[in-house]
């Protein structure tokens, strides 16, 4: 990484463990780019007065939005992510543009980040909150209401970063894991492909027990979109560690550059569902468990 005005630019190369069973690199892959260009920038940031940030466990994830724009399909493609840090009162902010990288230098933009990063968190995430997306001094959202897919995944070694927090990847892992459990319910009756459009997650204090509760409810349904939150909850003291909304497309074919719109039957199902997350109102759309999973390929998404 270069100094600030002068963003820096890492290139990795797609391989096959990043693709999902639609054969597109898996939004969980894209986020590993973006941490690794937040990653560099924290480590070379000078900021004013000269003093350095050294990555050593002083600044830490706190809350991201990320936006996925174009799809990757072929596995060797070259990934460019380029990192700009800018220092805020409130802390440091890395923008992150990561794409497809061409044989003139040019970037295809792919995806784009913008990742709060503050002093590692000590207390939990509120257990509600109403703002729409993630910005410093916010939450996703959640709004009060039930939650009808829920499940149990054990915390790994792995999942782990300095002071015993999870990691951004390891979040963003355990959230998809989250919308795969309620997508297994209702998916085959939706045409075409689902994709994730945007995601907004943010992170509370380390998780104390060696597992973590994912909920996940319908939050909004749109034109063409629906909205999921999910939040990880400690099972030990029911302290809420992540949180997440997510927006969910559909696109009929890979040529299509926008969503294509919900059926009335679509849209009654899927209105029927956020019915059944609102307080006191159950609607008719039951869980029905998770389905078999083989990792980030079993959705496309």
């Amino acid at each position: 990484m270069t100094a600030p005005g002068d963003p820096g630019q890492d290139q990795l190369i797609v391989r096959y463990s990043d693709l999902d069973i639609a054969g597109h690199v898996n939004n969980v892959a894209w986020l590993r780019f973006v941490h690794i260009g937040v990653s560099r920038a924290v480590a070379s940031w000078r900021a004013p007065g000269g003093s350095d940030r050294d990555g050593s466990g002083e600044v830490a994830w706190r809350r991201a939005d990320i936006r996925y724009r174009r799809a990757v399909q072929a596995v060797g493609t070259p990934i460019a992510v380029r990192a700009t840090p800018v220092e805020r009162p409130e802390g440091l902010i890395v923008t992150c543009e990561v794409g497809a990288a061409g044989p003139d230098g040019c970037m295809t933009e792919c995806v784009t980040a913008d990742v709060f990063l503050g002093p590692p968190a000590t207390t939990a995430l509120e257990p509600d909150a109403s703002s729409a997306h993630c910005k410093p001094g916010s939450e996703p959202s959640a709004l009060t209401g039930r939650w009808p897919w829920s499940l149990a995944v054990p915390v790994r070694v792995g999942d782990r970063a300095g002071g015993g927090s999870l990691s951004p990847v390891a979040a963003a892992d355990l959230l998809q894991e989250a919308r795969h459990d309620a997508l297994s319910n209702w998916r085959n009756t939706i045409r075409g492909r689902l994709i994730v459009a945007r995601t907004t997650f943010c992170l509370g204090r380390a998780a104390v027990g060696a597992e973590i509760r994912l909920d996940s409810r319908c939050s909004r349904v749109g034109r063409a979109a629906v909205e999921l939150t999910s939040r990880g909850v400690d099972p030990v003291d029911g302290a809420v560690v992540i949180r997440s909304t997510t927006r969910i497309a559909r696109l009929m074919t890979d040529a299509d550059r926008a969503a294509t719109p919900w059926s009335d039957a679509e849209r009654a199902l899927l209105l029927d569902m956020w019915t059944s997350t609102r307080p006191g109102r159950p609607g008719t759309v039951a869980p029905i468990g998770h389905a078999p999973s083989s990792g980030c390929g079993q959705l496309d998404i």
